[in-house]
């Protein structure tokens, strides 16, 4: 769209693209498409086409500035888009194909809605005069599809329509609380022309971040100055609100002396308080003792609670009030309920509450103890926990880092990855049974991390390469367990293709180590029977199914041979595997 138009001028029909001289066709809907796309500043589409999206394809490939990514699966091009959505927090479009690849999409769209990413699938339906015909990869319910994980759906009726339908769809992913959304555009009118939109896209974009109201900060003053032993958890929504929510986090906790909380393992997804911060004090958990003993839990852009099987005991400290603040009003207290519930931006709640912290009278006195004592026991637990390390299998008789089995630790693999972490490395969790070992890695250095509380597996595939295009400046590595890791090996053609300079460490244990821990949970242990039936994954070189799609790849079987994988993997252009083998029988705490 020309700046002529803009401002009001007539349309330029033939401007989206490249026309012969003299042609006087008028534009096609998927040349509109494509300029509503770029008008957005939209320069990455991750597309896994098929017969209906030729006409968008024709068009990316004859317009300057927009990048069609091309994979070889749905959830590929999905992961890619949430990635890169959550590292900008500016709109990512997969394009998907027909009911099949929406289908196979849908896993990670689940995790592009849980992380409030503004994630836009394009779904290329067959013709309409087909669709109520059963015909080939169609459905008669295609937005029953997605409904569940996305914000807003719809499908376009008319050619002339797209642009707008579209640029509406931008809207609502990007407007607070952000979220998935999806267009469906059928073959029939994507290959037809349509009137040029005159209207400036770029124009439906919203602020909608709301702000506390001035009873709810009275409120939160109120609680917290009545509280001996508050704490806050800083949740993934913090980190979405940006660097100065970051920043206000830490202000908050020296400003009133008290400690601060990752999100619980399940939930966490990702990185807000260095954890080298003095106040830092580790993961959430009810079961810790400065936990347990608080009177106060501030939840900022924190979920409460990501439940993995129906509790045995609340998840909250038994005599603490609770401040519930996320900016999506549907996880405000959605469990457990709050004392004080506010539904707004969790950057815009920091700064005016420091700001009314900041306006308090000297008589009115300080919020909390100013001895700290209960800061200083919450950093010593996380210290005491760190020092023992999470997870690893107890032997008296075995080296250190080396299971009874002979082979190599989780644990020994993440003490050993930490030390090649720095604050330029972004990490990327896709692990299960070694999530909470991660963790704890992470911790050690000043990366940052980002996971999925989803349980879409391979998702961290794609997630790591649209990181890496959002942000080319910093190392990427992701950190898969091998069954994760088989759920999104087709993701190495595209790192392949387009030189995407991800490391992948692949935790294997040639295991279904998550479906083993659930049988021992419900039967005390794991028969050989059921090992051989339902948790033995051996027999693949995953490193060498990596050198046949063309990236580096190694097989290593000790944490001492990791570093100079790593090291190596970081000189070479392009995707690198380092494949780990580590104990089949640790799994996971």
């Amino acid at each position: 769209m020309t700046a002529e138009t803009r401002a009001g001028a007539p349309a330029d029909p033939t401007s989206a693209v490249d026309r012969a001289p003299g042609d006087p066709a008028p534009a096609l809907a998927a040349e509109q498409l494509v300029q509503t796309l770029l008008d957005w500043d939209i320069r990455y589409v991750f597309i896994c086409p098929g017969s209906t999206e030729a006409a968008f394809l024709h068009a990316a490939a004859r317009t300057p500035g927009i990048d069609v990514v091309l994979t070889t699966h749905e959830s590929i091009a999905v992961s890619m888009a949430d990635g890169m959505a959550r590292v900008t927090g500016r709109p990512a479009v997969a394009y998907l194909h027909a009911n099949v690849g929406l289908a196979n999409g849908l896993g990670h769209l689940s995790a592009a809605r849980l992380a409030l990413s503004p994630v836009l699938v394009l779904n290329g339906l067959k013709p309409a005069q087909i669709q109520s015909r059963g015909g080939f990869t169609t459905s008669t319910h295609m937005r029953d599809y997605v409904r569940q994980d996305a914000k807003w759906d719809w499908q376009s009726l008319r050619s002339h329509d797209i642009g707008f339908d579209v640029a509406r769809a931008l809207q609502v992913a990007t407007a607070s609380p952000a979220g998935p959304t999806w267009v469906g555009l059928s073959q029939d009118l994507i290959e037809s022309p349509a009137d040029a939109w005159s209207r400036d896209s770029g124009r439906l974009a919203v602020d909608a971040a709301a702000r506390p109201s001035r009873a709810a900060l009275q409120k939160a003053l109120h609680l917290l100055r009545a509280a001996a032993r508050p704490i806050v958890v800083a949740g993934a929504d913090v980190a979405r609100a940006g660097a100065d929510a970051v920043r206000d986090v830490a202000r908050l906790a020296e400003t009133l002396r008290i400690p601060v909380f990752a999100e619980d393992r399940r939930g966490f997804e990702r990185t807000v308080l260095p954890s080298r911060h003095p106040h830092y004090a580790g993961l959430y958990d009810p079961g810790r003792r400065s936990v347990a003993e608080s009177d106060l839990v501030l939840f900022l852009g924190a979920r409460c609670f990501t439940e993995f099987e129906a509790p045995a005991r609340s998840s909250l400290p038994p005599a603490a009030a609770v401040i519930h603040v996320h900016a999506d009003p549907a996880e405000v207290g959605k469990i457990y309920g709050a004392d004080l519930g506010v539904a707004a931006d969790s950057g815009a709640f920091l700064a005016d509450l420091l700001e009314a912290l900041a306006d308090l009278p000297e008589a009115a006195g300080g919020c909390v103890p100013g001895d700290g004592r209960h800061l200083r026991a919450a950093v010593a637990e996380h210290a005491e926990i760190m020092s023992r390390g999470p997870g690893a299998p107890e032997s008296s008789e075995a080296a250190p880092g080396v299971a009874a089995s002979g082979a190599t630790t989780v644990a020994a693999v993440m003490e050993a990855l930490s030390s090649e972490l720095d604050e330029d490395t972004v990490v990327v969790g896709d692990a299960t049974t070694s999530g909470l070992a991660l963790l704890h890695a992470v911790e050690r250095t000043a990366a940052s991390m980002h996971t999925t509380s989803s349980g879409s597996l391979g998702w961290g595939v794609g997630a790591a390469m649209g990181i890496k295009l959002a942000d080319p400046s910093r190392r990427v590595v992701a950190v898969c367990g091998d069954g994760s890791f088989q759920f999104g090996l087709q993701g190495l053609w595209t790192a392949v293709r387009h030189g995407i300079d991800v490391t992948y460490l692949v935790v294997n244990n040639e295991s279904y180590a998550a479906v083993g821990a659930a049988i021992r949970r419900f039967t005390g242990g794991v028969t050989p029977r059921e090992r051989e039936l339902f948790v033995d994954l051996a027999g693949p070189s995953l490193a060498t199914v990596a050198q046949g799609f063309g990236a580096h790849a190694v097989r290593v079987r000790s944490a001492g041979e990791l570093g100079k994988a790593m090291r190596g993997a970081a000189e070479r252009p392009g995707p690198a595997v380092i494949e780990i083998m580590t104990d089949p029988f640790d799994l996971g705490p």
